[in-house]
C-alpha cells in the first residue's frame, strides 16, 4: 500500500525547496518509516527497503527545485520508491542468475535506526561526486549498497560472456560501498561534535589551558578557544573539533584521531601539532606538524604532513604553502610568545585582543595597513604594548585593564641611522 507524507506546511515545504537541510532532515525523519514499509511490499527485506527508501530521498532532494507542491514531493517519492524497488528486484535476479541454483543465499543486513540511516544519507550529500549527474550517481550508491552483503559463493566455472557479465555485477556493487563507506568515520563524528551534550573546553581572551583527556591526548588550548569532544570520547568517536587555535600531542592508539579544524579532518596517531581555523577565518585552516605525521582530508582530497612542515588550507579545500613569517605569526603563541614579522597593524591589534584580551581602538583607519614587527611574552601584557608601540610607531593610551586607545606615532619616532 502506497505511504502517505506526513503534513508538511507551506513553511517546510519552502525551507525544503530552498535547499535547507533542517527541513530535508523533518522531511526525512517523519517519513522514512512509512516508505521504507512501502519499499518493503515488494523487496520483503526491511534492510533492503531501507536503502531504498533513503536513496528515494536523495533523488527527490536533488530533484526539488522542480517541485511546485507537497503533493508533488509526495508523487516523486513514490514513483522513486517504486523505480529504486524495481531495480534492486533485477539486480538480485542478475546476482542469482550468476551465483547458479546451488548458491547459498546470503544472510539478510540487520534493520538500522532512522538516526543512523540520516547519518549516512547526511554522509552521501557531502560526498563529492564527479560533475553532471550527481544526484543519479548518489542514488545509484545508495541503491547498490545492498550487493556488499553478498558473500562469495562456489560456482561452476564461466568462461566469455558470462565471466564479463560477472565483472560488471562485482564493480557496480564494490564501487557504492566504496562512496558510502568514505567519511563515514567522519560524518558520524561530525554528529556526535555538535550534539548539544557534546562536551566543550573553552578559553577566554587572554586565557589558555592544557588538558589530559582518558586516553592520554594531551591538548594546550590558545586564547579565545573553544574544542570539543563527544559525551563518550572515545567510545563513541575518538574525535575533537578545534574552533581557535590549538596544540595537540595524541599516543599511539588502535584507531586515529579525528580533529576537525575550519572544513578540514585531521588523521593523527603519534603526532603532535598545532591548527588553528577561527571562526572569521570563515573555514579555512593553518596547521603546523611539530613531531609525527598527519593527514589531513577535504573530500577525497589528502596531504600528507611530516613534522617541521606548516600547511594552508583555504575553505573550499585548496592547500597552500603557509609562509614563514605569516607561520610565525600564526604559531608563536604556542612557545609562550607573540611574533609579528610585517604583518599589517590591524592584524597585530585583532591577535592582541585573542591573546591579550586588550581591545585596542586605533583614533582613525588610516594607519591599519602599516606593517608591524614584534615579540614579546604572552605572559606580560605591559611588554607587548611596548613592543607594539615600539614595532608600529604607534602610540598605546590604556583606558582600563581590557581596554585602550592607539594614535599614529610615526611623526615622532626618529628614523635609524
Amino acid at each position: 500500500m502506497p505511504a502517505s507524507l506526513a503534513p508538511i506546511s507551506p513553511e517546510l515545504f519552502a525551507d525544503f525547496k530552498g535547499g535547507k537541510e533542517t527541513a530535508l532532515e523533518q522531511v526525512f525523519r517523519a517519513n522514512f518509516e512509512a516508505f521504507t514499509q512501502e519499499a518493503n511490499e515488494k523487496l520483503q527485506d526491511v534492510a533492503a527497503a531501507q536503502k531504498v527508501a533513503a536513496s528515494a530521498f536523495l533523488d527527490v532532494w536533488d530533484r526539488r527545485g522542480k517541485l511546485e507542491s507537497s503533493a508533488q514531493l509526495e508523487s516523486t517519492l513514490h514513483q522513486a520508491v517504486n523505480g529504486e524497488a524495481t531495480h534492486e528486484l533485477r539486480r538480485r535476479a542478475a546476482a542469482h542468475h550468476m551465483a547458479g541454483d546451488h548458491a547459498k543465499a546470503a544472510p539478510a543486513a540487520a534493520p538500522e535506526t532512522v538516526d543512523q540511516w540520516w547519518i549516512k544519507v547526511q554522509g552521501a550529500m557531502k560526498q563529492p561526486q564527479p560533475a553532471a549527474t550527481d544526484a543519479a550517481k548518489r542514488a545509484e550508491h545508495m541503491r547498490h549498497e545492498a550487493a556488499a552483503h553478498m558473500k562469495a559463493v562456489a560456482q561452476p566455472k564461466r568462461t566469455g560472456l558470462f565471466m564479463a557479465i560477472g565483472a560488471v555485477v562485482f564493480i557496480g556493487a564494490a564501487v557504492p560501498l566504496y562512496y558510502m563507506n568514505q567519511g563515514a568515520e567522519t560524518t558520524k563524528a561530525g554528529q556526535l561534535l555538535g550534539r548539544e551534550d557534546a562536551k566543550v573546553m573553552v578559553t577566554k581572551p587572554g586565557q589558555r589551558g592544557t588538558v589530559t583527556l582518558e586516553d592520554s591526548t594531551v591538548i594546550r588550548l590558545g586564547s579565545a578557544t573553544t574544542v570539543k569532544y563527544p559525551k563518550s570520547y572515545p567510545l563513541d568517536a575518538h574525535a575533537l573539533q578545534i574552533i581557535g587555535t590549538a596544540g595537540i600531542k595524541a599516543p599511539k592508539t588502535d584507531s586515529p584521531l579525528l580533529v576537525k579544524v575550519g572544513n578540514a579532518w585531521l588523521y593523527v596517531s603519534e603526532a603532535e601539532f598545532v591548527a588553528r581555523s577561527f571562526p572569521e577565518d570563515s573555514g579555512a585552516m593553518m596547521l603546523k606538524a611539530t613531531a609525527g605525521t598527519l593527514t589531513v582530508k577535504f573530500g577525497k582530497t589528502e596531504k600528507t604532513l611530516a613534522a617541521g612542515s606548516t600547511l594552508l588550507m583555504l575553505n573550499n579545500g585548496t592547500f597552500m604553502d603557509l609562509d614563514k613569517d605569516r607561520g610565525e605569526f600564526i604559531f608563536a603563541w604556542a612557545d609562550g610568545n607573540f611574533a609579528a614579522t610585517h604583518q599589517p597593524l590591524r592584524k597585530v591589534l585583532a591577535e592582541i585582543k585573542k591573546f591579550y584580551g586588550i581591545e585596542i581602538m586605533p583614533k582613525d583607519s588610516s594607519f591599519l595597513d602599516r606593517p608591524v614587527s614584534m615579540t614579546a611574552s604572552l605572559d606580560s601584557a605591559k611588554t607587548a604594548i611596548t613592543a607594539l608601540e615600539a614595532g608600529g610607531a604607534v602610540k598605546v593610551k590604556l583606558i582600563t585593564e581590557t581596554k585602550a586607545e592607539l594614535v599614529d606615532n610615526a611623526a615622532n619616532v626618529k628614523p635609524k641611522n
